[in-house]
């Protein structure tokens, strides 16, 4: 963890900043004795203005009147929710308990702030987790008397639920139960057969927070680099799900997939993350797009993902039978002609006439040369100029290739400068014996300076 600015002089004889000097003589008895334990950690673990936040959150819960319990609460829970989301859900979270406070009671709002740290770990993101609050206070808007007894089993429904599915699983009780008191209960408590049944029929195959270590090792396996992992959460009414984006050093991934096609959920995030890198690997900037419409900006991200990943294949031949996987699908309409020429490109054969030729044109491009790719992918479009082209309509069937923003979006990261970055890693190949006696090591992190390889 890096370490904080060192926490601002103090003139309260408690400890505290002196903007808040006198807070905790104002607090009860329990309360100032929370605040007193928690303190030392937290001056640790927050930075100067964190401390600061979560301080004036203290206060205004105070201020709030719905007692002492939501106040301990914050104390001791929002330190863990900062530290895995970042300082800045404090001020939202503190504006999120005042709201609750004109629709439920001060238990309540304490039961949310205790299980907070829990939503924040299963969330995964500062941007999701605050729009869990908007969910509670969503549920708190409809059904009140639901939210107790669904906090109560807030850790086995994110163990398999998303954000989608969860508002999607309340919606579905609410509505059924809404003046039923019993089966609201029985419902929210997971007691009921229908409460069971949704939360089934709900539930994905496996969720990004499970599997994101192992992904950023993956990717630091094949690049030598950190990259931020997000979770990016879908239309929860529809449960269409977003494509993957990358943005800087951060790549953008569905915060659940299932199966696809028989292959494992799990392969299908190797792949999106991947490509991703393999994009952020293999720009120099952004690809021209001025006066460019919406077939030609497709044919281009067509090209360019084949360069994209024909560059990755080259330092990693394995990367192809994982791509490869899910080029199965053929969609109907134009869209289809996209599947036949992606899954040429990256199987090199081809199953039509324009297949061939752009399976040739792309064999001549020289792949170190972005503006080839575009060249190309012009070309491309130019063939398919008389077909009837939407950009929301054709999409093609490919699961882990993503929306191509950051090839007209691309700023050059700077490592150095990123939250996530580490100096660059270098590979080592070392004998069995080493390999063995080195890779169990529990207290290892993630900023190894060298990935060993066995010889």
């Amino acid at each position: 963890m890096r370490s904080m600015p060192p926490s601002p002089p103090t003139s309260d004889p408690d400890g505290l900043p002196p903007d808040h000097a006198g807070l905790s003589a104002r607090m009860p008895p329990a309360a100032r004795a929370a605040l007193a334990a928690a303190l030392p950690d937290t001056r640790r673990k927050l930075s100067p203005r964190g401390l600061d936040t979560w301080l004036r959150g203290i206060d205004a819960l105070m201020q709030m009147g719905r007692g002492d319990g939501a106040v301990r609460a914050w104390i001791d829970a929002m330190p863990e929710v900062a530290r895995e989301l970042g300082e800045d859900v404090l001020a939202d979270t503190a504006t999120a308990c005042l709201g609750f406070a004109s629709r439920t009671s001060g238990a309540v709002i304490e039961r949310i702030l205790d299980t907070a740290p829990l939503a924040a770990r299963r969330l995964g993101d500062a941007a999701l987790f605050l729009s869990y609050l908007r969910f509670l206070e969503h549920v708190l808007a409809r059904a009140p008397r639901a939210m107790r007894p669904m906090l109560d089993q807030l850790g086995a429904l994110l163990d398999v639920l998303t954000l989608g599915g969860l508002r999607r699983w309340a919606d579905w009780g609410i509505a059924a139960h809404r003046t039923d008191y019993p089966g609201l209960d029985a419902y929210f408590s997971l007691s009921s057969e229908a409460s069971r049944a949704i939360l089934k029929s709900e539930r994905k195959g496996v969720l990004l927070v499970d599997v994101q270590r192992r992904l950023t090792m993956y990717l630091r396996a094949l690049w030598g680099r950190d990259f931020m992992l997000v979770p990016t959460a879908g239309d929860c009414e529809t449960r269409a799900g977003l494509p993957p984006f990358a943005e800087s050093h951060m790549l953008h991934l569905p915060d659940a997939l299932d199966d696809w096609r028989g292959i494992p959920a799990l392969d299908l995030y190797r792949a999106q993350a991947a490509h991703l890198a393999a994009h952020l690997s293999a720009l120099a900037g952004p690809v021209p797009a001025e006066g460019l419409g919406a077939l030609e900006l497709q044919c281009i991200g067509l090209i360019e993902d084949a360069r994209a990943e024909a560059l990755a294949i080259d330092r990693f031949p394995n990367l192809r039978g994982l791509w490869a996987g899910f080029h199965g699908a053929t969609a109907p309409g134009t869209a289809g002609i996209f599947d036949r020429i992606a899954r040429a490109l990256i199987s090199g054969r081809a199953e039509d006439a324009l297949g061939e030729q752009t399976l040739a044109d792309f064999a001549a491009l020289d792949l170190a040369d972005p503006l080839a790719a575009r060249r190309a992918g012009l070309d491309l479009a130019r063939r398919l100029g008389t077909l009837p082209y939407s950009p929301h309509g054709d999409l093609p069937s490919c699961p882990y290739r993503c929306d191509n923003r950051v090839l007209w979006e691309y700023e050059e990261i700077d490592w150095s400068l990123s939250a996530a970055a580490v100096p660059a890693q270098t590979r080592r190949y070392v004998s069995v014996s080493e390999m063995v006696n080195e890779v169990e090591v529990e207290t290892a992190g993630e900023d190894a300076a060298e990935i060993w390889v066995q010889a």
